[in-house]
């Protein structure tokens, strides 16, 4: 298993700054961390270099039974992940959390929750000829990174909501139309399609065992 001596390459020796909405203290624990929520007004702020924006603010999320808890590690396997943000999509018949955990060299996963389904995910930067949106229906047959997937869920997601440090920009009035495929085995391939007819951003995952997940 991979120890957390390694967290201080990746941590920016926990660098403070102030809200610009409200002035509260806050905390980047992560050089890797372009968004951040802060927890007294809700405003979320894009960092970049030498400047902090608003993008926008949100309610509070409910609180609700999970296994992860930011900044409180767990070990998975051979991993040790710590959760640092997460993000809450709504879809039809409820609603599924992202969470974005870091190992101690930096590496990052998305960890999937959706009604005690976990899955690990990692973004996939490939390009591929993939259908719009619009031409996917379920059972179909789609051939990517060298096997053949079944469509075998479609839906469209919209953000209730961010708390934490994330990696990427997420706007607060995000939604998007979804895939899910699968093959036999524990993969998984999620599509992303931030625009109907255009390209999706394309998603490799993995489905995991919670009885693996280890909290310390």
């Amino acid at each position: 298993m991979r120890d957390n001596q390694g967290t201080e390459r990746f941590r920016e020796g926990n660098r403070q700054f102030n809200c610009s909405s409200c002035g509260a203290l806050l905390h980047r624990r992560f050089r890797y961390t372009k968004l951040i929520v802060c927890e007294q007004c809700r405003s979320i702020l894009y960092l970049r270099r030498g400047a902090v924006d608003v993008l926008g603010n949100q309610a509070a999320l409910a609180d609700h039974p999970s296994l992860f808890r930011r900044y409180h590690r767990f070990a998975y396997r051979n991993l040790l992940l710590e959760p640092v943000g997460t993000l809450r999509y709504g879809y039809g018949r409820g609603f599924w959390e992202e969470w974005w955990c870091l190992e101690s060299d930096g590496e990052g996963h998305w960890i999937s929750v959706d009604e005690g389904d976990f899955v690990m995910e990692q973004k996939q930067s490939i390009e591929a000829d993939l259908p719009p949106a619009d031409a996917l229906e379920p059972g179909m047959k789609i051939d990517l990174m060298n096997a053949s997937w079944t469509v075998t869920e479609l839906g469209t997601a919209q953000l209730q909501g961010m708390e934490g440090e994330l990696p990427d920009i997420v706007k607060p009035d995000r939604n998007f139309r979804y895939a899910h495929m699968e093959r036999p085995g524990s993969k998984l391939v999620t599509l992303e399609y931030n625009d109907p007819a255009g390209r999706p951003e394309i998603y490799l995952g993995e489905w995991m065992d919670p009885f693996d997940i280890k909290a310390l």
